[in-house]
């Protein structure tokens, strides 16, 4: 088995500790012999991107989620997305911002250091590749020993991949969705947890992109009243809409009560 990189991460990242988990927009430099292989994925949002983990320890069978917390249960390194494994190769999608000079490939949510091999690049494609109904384990724990800061990264990945940007309306479901992560107390993914969406369509979108909730699995309903309920472990909690500011910085920065009324029901 021999592979040959075919270009190189340029990121301001050099070392893997100052990594976020959500990855920094970065950029691939394409060998020039490999500049004629670009043709056509600028029609392409988003990539697969392939890379070789050069820095990675190849013994590791076993390791623990450290980005979230040193803490956690150690689990084998084919349940983890660990760098550190067998073969370590990075398998990644990344959105496509622009393509610079015919090989310079400008990308975000790349989490690979600078000077990582490139190995390979794929079109990303929503029909084969995007499975919505997957399911994983549950992330409570993880998620109880994230700052606050990077859970909601979290939340406003999932919501973006979802809807598509991040809008006024996305935002205000990212914070509506931390609210209720407080609430109940639990990943808002698992089968536990339920929703009824409003006449929103971008809050709604970025709802189902965060809960993964749809009517083939009985999550995923519509309230009869302007709110968005939360059905959970021990109860419910009612969403009412206060107002949506223009900003997306301003929604993040607001208190929660200039946004919305939210109503516990046990």
């Amino acid at each position: 088995m021999e592979l040959s990189p075919i270009g190189l991460v340029r990121s301001h990242i050099r070392s893997r500790s100052d990594m976020p988990v959500q990855g920094v927009d970065a950029e691939i430099e394409v060998f020039p012999e490999y500049a004629a292989a670009l043709e056509g994925i600028e029609e392409n949002s988003h990539l697969i991107l392939i890379c070789w983990l050069h820095e990675a320890d190849r013994g590791v069978l076993r390791a623990v989620a450290r980005k979230v917390s040193d803490d956690l249960p150690e689990k084998g390194v084919f349940s983890l997305r660990s760098p550190a494994r067998p073969n370590p190769l990075s398998v990644s999608v990344v959105r496509l911002r622009g393509v610079r000079e015919g090989r310079f490939l400008e990308l975000a949510n790349v989490d690979l250091i600078d000077g990582t091999p490139a190995i390979d690049l794929k079109p990303y494609q929503t029909g084969w590749d995007c499975v919505f109904s997957a399911t994983g384990h549950d992330r409570t724990e993880k998620i109880r020993k994230m700052g606050p800061g990077e859970y909601r990264e979290g939340l406003i990945r999932e919501a973006v991949n979802y809807h598509g940007e991040l809008c006024p309306g996305a935002a205000v479901a990212v914070r509506i969705a931390e609210a209720a992560t407080r609430i109940f107390r639990c990943d808002l993914s698992t089968p536990q947890v339920s929703v009824a969406l409003g006449p929103d369509p971008c809050i709604a979108d970025a709802l189902i992109g965060i809960t993964g909730a749809r009517p083939g699995n009985r999550r995923l309903g519509c309230s009869s009243e302007d709110c968005y309920v939360f059905t959970g472990p021990g109860g419910e909690a009612v969403f009412r809409i206060r107002t949506v500011p223009a900003s997306v910085d301003a929604i993040l920065a607001s208190s929660e009560a200039s946004l919305f009324d939210c109503e516990v029901r046990r």
